[in-house]
């Protein structure tokens, strides 16, 4: 208990920390792209909690989310309007509600079974909402925010400043229940949940208050979402990005960790938002996808599993047919890139950084770590202003580091020494 209280102080420290810089900083951008990425970090927190923590793929976030923000709808339609502090309690307790019942309804499913049914919940809520006219039905509701806030000024510095302390909140509810007997029996479900059930670990009660808690969270991190946008209608508030996010942060960052959705948010959402400011805003699920993919093959506990060496890329690259796939899918995104203008490039980095660590954990398995040279080369060449000739010599320095990756083979081992065989 104590460890959590300080671990709570020191996020709300660094949290004030971050706040504070980003008003010297001055910009409004910062604010309204700021806010997604803390929305993403508490979403994926949350799923977590059920997904990671306890093992149960849960693609109904879009639900939870959605309903705290329809219930603040529906609230916000109550004269005086409640504040958004007293609208994040009762969007956590109705989706925390509703997390039970599912949970309850559902968890005798396990696999895939459980998962489609949680995307059934979706569906169905959406449906629901989609044909309640008191909520602006399938055309949507508006909802008027004031413009400043005593003390703090703007409205959207406001909901970042809240939706920070959602993401202490957040983080310090995963972290407590990492360091608990909680914790524990979470873990013991996912890694066999027949034998913790043989064992006498409570699954079905332990199931429950997962699928409780981790809805009760998203519901907190829908319920600003209507004073957001000004405008919330079921298409944005049950978008697919929501589910397809929630999961891949996490998977990203590591999901046996508090700290593993948080790298994954961080990383993935300012990605996204970086995206949304050029001609590839449209692209954002397709680098998700290919980060999944890169995650899943290259680092499957995650980048946290990856610096931790849990598992080492050594399968991966001792398959050629596998490298080579991966080699040539991280090309795609920095070939559509490469057409923009380089201020608008930032996200090529990320994709030369895994092409170059490709080369290296192949170059090292055969005996060839001067491989890793063509990839690097290939990046300081279309990476630098210059003539377009660049390019096509950086394409084919890829090409031959593909090409070599390939064809070169482990050197034989050397003889032992006579007096050794001996």
């Amino acid at each position: 208990m104590r460890s959590s209280i300080v671990f709570f102080l020191i996020c709300a420290v660094i949290g004030a920390v971050v706040f504070g810089i980003a008003r010297l900083i001055d910009n409004d951008y910062l604010f309204f792209a700021g806010y997604v990425v803390l929305q993403y970090i508490v979403l994926a927190t949350a799923w977590n909690i059920l997904g990671g923590y306890t093992g149960y793929v849960n693609f109904g976030s879009a639900a939870f989310f959605a309903l705290g923000a329809y219930a603040s709808v529906f609230l916000y339609k109550i004269y005086p309007p409640l504040p958004i502090p007293a609208l994040i309690l009762i969007g956590a307790v109705i989706s925390g509600i509703v997390g039970l019942g599912m949970g309850y309804l559902t968890l005798r499913l396990r696999g895939a079974f459980f998962a489609i049914a949680t995307l059934a919940l979706a569906v169905v809520l959406q449906t629901l909402i989609t044909n309640w006219t008191y909520l602006g039905g399938a055309r949507g509701a508006y909802v008027i925010r004031p413009i400043d806030v005593p003390l703090i000024g703007p409205y959207m510095q406001y909901l970042c400043l809240l939706m920070l302390g959602l993401v202490v909140i957040a983080l310090t509810v995963a972290r407590s229940i990492e360091r608990s007997r909680l914790g524990l029996g979470f873990a013991a479900i996912r890694d066999d949940e027949l034998a913790a059930e043989a064992s006498g670990v409570p699954t079905l009660k332990l199931k429950l208050i997962a699928t409780t808690i981790s809805g009760a969270i998203m519901g907190m991190a829908g319920a600003p979402f209507p004073y957001y946008l000004g405008y919330v209608q079921p298409q944005s508030a049950f978008a697919f990005d929501y589910a397809v996010n929630s999961i891949a942060m996490p998977m990203i960052g590591g999901t046996t960790s508090w700290v593993g959705p948080l790298i994954g948010a961080i990383l993935l959402g300012s990605l996204q938002q970086v995206a949304n400011v050029t001609p590839l805003a449209q692209v954002n699920l397709l680098i998700v996808g290919l980060l999944i993919v890169d995650c899943v093959i290259i680092a499957p506990n995650g980048i946290l599993g990856l610096v931790q060496r849990r598992r080492t890329a050594r399968p991966f690259a001792a398959d050629p047919a596998v490298f080579a796939l991966l080699f040539a899918v991280n090309v795609i995104p920095i070939y559509f890139l490469h057409e923009l203008e380089l201020s608008q490039r930032t996200l090529e980095v990320i994709f030369w950084a895994i092409l170059i660590f490709l080369a290296f954990a192949r170059g090292r398995l055969v005996g060839h770590p001067w491989l890793v040279a063509l990839p690097i080369a290939a990046a300081v060449l279309g990476v630098v202003p210059g003539p377009s000739w660049l390019w096509l010599v950086a394409a084919f320095a890829l090409t031959v580091a593909l090409v070599l990756g390939l064809a070169l083979r482990p050197g034989a081992p050397e003889p032992l020494a006579q007096g050794k065989a001996r």
